[in-house]
C-alpha cells in the first residue's frame, strides 16, 4: 500500500539548469564525498576493517546517480537504484560488523553534497527560496530511502552470512567428533577462515543434557548452548547443539589432567542453568570422554563420553558428571552380558531369589549401606531407623558371599549392583 502510495503523490521538480550544474560537477562531488567519508568516519576493533576506497568511491557516485535520476524524472527511486548505493551494507554485513559506521558513512556523504549542492546555487538564477527548499527535501528524503535500504540489505545479508558460517562451522564439529577428514593442516585452514580456532594438541569431548524431572529436555541442548556461550571459556573451546537435546563440548587439553577443567565446565553450566530456569529446577547430565592426543583422537573421546552419559543414566541418574574412566569397569562387564549376568548372579543371586522376602529393599540399603559407609548415614538416605537398617544388614550377611565389612568384598558387592542396572 505504501508504495502505492509514494508513486500517486506528484513530486516537485528541480530547475533543469540546477540539475546540469550538479552532472557537471559529479565526478568531483563524488571524489569530495569519498574523502569525507575516509577521513571522518571512525573505524574501529568495534567496527571491522573499513571498506576498499574504491567502494566507497562507488557508493558515493551510485548516490549522486540516485539523487540526479529522481530530481530529472521527479520519480522515486527504483529497487535496483536503492540496491547500488546500498552495497556498504552488504560489505560490511559479510565482516559481521555493526552497521552504523556505514550509516554514519552517508550521512557525511550526504552533508557533504548538501554543501556542494548549495556551492551550485550560488548566483543560479532560479536559486529562489522555495527551490532550495525542494532541493533539501529531495537531499534529505534520498538520505532517508538509502539509511532505510542500507539496514534492510545490511540484516539481510548479514542473516544470509551468518547462516552459511553456522551450517560451516556445524560441518567443521562434526567432521571432528567424527574423524571425517583429510588432514589436520587442512582443518586447521577451514578453522582459520571460519574465526573458530582449534587447539592442535587435542580435546577432552563433553556431552551434555538438560533433565527436567526424570526425561531429557526435548530443546535442552539449544538451551545448554546459549548457556554454555555465556560462560568464560579457554581459547580453542568449542560447543555445538548436535541435535535439540544434546550439547556437545570439545574441551582443549594437553594431557589427562585437563579433565578436571573439563568437569568444572559442567558443574558451572549446572550452576548457570539452574540459576535461568526459574522453578523448573532442571539438572545437567554430562558424560566426559578420556584424553587422546592430537585431532584425530577427538572421535575417540566423543565415543567415551557418549557411552558414560548412557552409562551413567542408568548407575547414578541424579549425578551430574559421569567420567568414561570411572565406568570402564562397568562397561568392559556390560558388552559381555553372559558374564556380567553371572557375576550378578554369583554376588546377589541368594538375595535376589524369589523365597526372600523384601529383597529389593535388603539389596536397596546394601547400596545405601555401601555408598554412605555407616549405619547413621545409611539409615538417614533410607529415612529408616538404625534398628531397621542393622537387622537388614545382618539379613543380607546370611545372604551374601564374603565379609561385607570387607573393602574388596564392597567394591565386588557394589560392582554387582551396579552392573544389575545395567542388565
Amino acid at each position: 500500500m505504501s508504495k502505492v502510495a509514494v508513486k500517486s503523490k506528484p513530486v516537485a521538480t528541480l530547475p533543469a539548469g540546477l540539475i546540469a550544474e550538479l552532472e557537471h560537477r559529479r565526478a568531483g562531488m563524488a571524489r569530495h564525498m569519498a574523502r569525507a567519508v575516509v577521513g571522518l568516519v571512525v573505524w574501529d576493533d568495534s567496527t571491522g576493517v573499513p571498506p576498499q576506497r574504491s567502494a566507497i568511491a562507488r557508493a558515493c557516485e551510485a548516490g549522486l546517480d540516485l539523487f540526479l535520476a529522481t530530481a530529472r524524472e521527479a520519480r522515486p527511486p527504483t529497487h535496483e537504484e536503492l540496491r547500488r548505493v546500498a552495497q556498504l551494507g552488504i560489505l560490511q554485513a559479510r565482516s559481521s560488523q555493526s552497521v552504523e559506521p556505514i550509516l554514519a558513512a552517508y550521512r557525511i556523504a550526504a552533508r557533504v553534497a548538501w554543501d556542494e549542492i548549495l556551492r551550485a546555487w550560488r548566483g543560479h538564477p532560479d536559486a529562489t527560496p522555495e527551490a532550495i527548499m525542494v532541493t533539501a527535501n529531495y537531499v534529505f528524503a534520498a538520505l532517508d530511502q538509502v539509511a532505510a535500504e542500507v539496514t534492510k540489505t545490511y540484516l539481510h545479508a548479514r542473516e544470509q552470512h551468518m547462516q552459511r558460517g553456522t551450517r560451516a562451522q556445524a560441518r567443521l564439529f562434526h567432521a571432528l567428533i567424527s574423524d571425517n577428514f583429510d588432514s589436520e593442516l587442512e582443518l586447521q585452514k577451514q578453522a582459520l577462515a571460519l574465526n573458530m580456532p582449534i587447539a592442535a594438541t587435542g580435546y577432552i569431548a563433553v556431552v551434555c543434557k538438560l533433565i527436567l524431572g526424570n526425561r531429557e529436555g526435548e530443546r535442552g541442548g539449544q538451551a545448554l548452548a546459549e548457556v554454555a556461550s555465556s560462560l568464560d571459556v579457554p581459547r580453542g573451546a568449542i560447543q555445538h547443539a548436535t541435535d535439540p537435546s544434546t550439547l556437545v563440548a570439545l574441551w582443549p587439553a594437553e594431557s589427562v589432567a585437563d579433565a578436571e577443567a573439563a568437569r568444572q565446565f559442567v558443574l558451572r553450566l549446572q550452576d548457570e542453568a539452574v540459576k535461568r530456569s526459574g522453578t523448573s529446577r532442571p539438572h545437567v547430565r554430562a558424560g566426559i570422554g578420556g584424553y587422546h592426543a592430537g585431532l584425530r583422537g577427538i572421535s575417540r573421546s566423543y565415543l567415551e563420553a557418549q557411552q558414560a552419559i548412557e552409562l551413567g543414566r542408568k548407575l547414578r541418574p541424579d549425578a551430574v558428571v559421569h567420567g568414561h574412566d570411572e565406568v570402564i569397569p562397568h562397561l568392559v562387564l556390560a558388552q559381555n552380558p553372559r558374564l556380567a549376568e553371572r557375576f550378578v548372579q554369583h554376588m546377589l543371586g541368594r538375595v535376589m531369589q524369589p523365597r526372600v522376602r523384601n529383597h529389593e529393599q535388603l539389596l536397596e540399603t546394601l547400596e545405601a549401606y555401601l555408598l554412605r559407609g555407616s549405619v547413621k548415614e545409611a539409615a538417614a538416605e533410607l529415612k529408616l531407623h538404625r534398628h531397621t537398617v542393622l537387622y537388614r544388614l545382618d539379613k543380607l550377611r546370611e545372604l551374601l558371599p564374603g565379609d561385607l565389612d570387607s573393602p574388596p568384598a564392597r567394591l565386588r558387592l557394589q560392582l554387582a549392583l551396579d552392573l544389575r542396572k545395567l542388565l
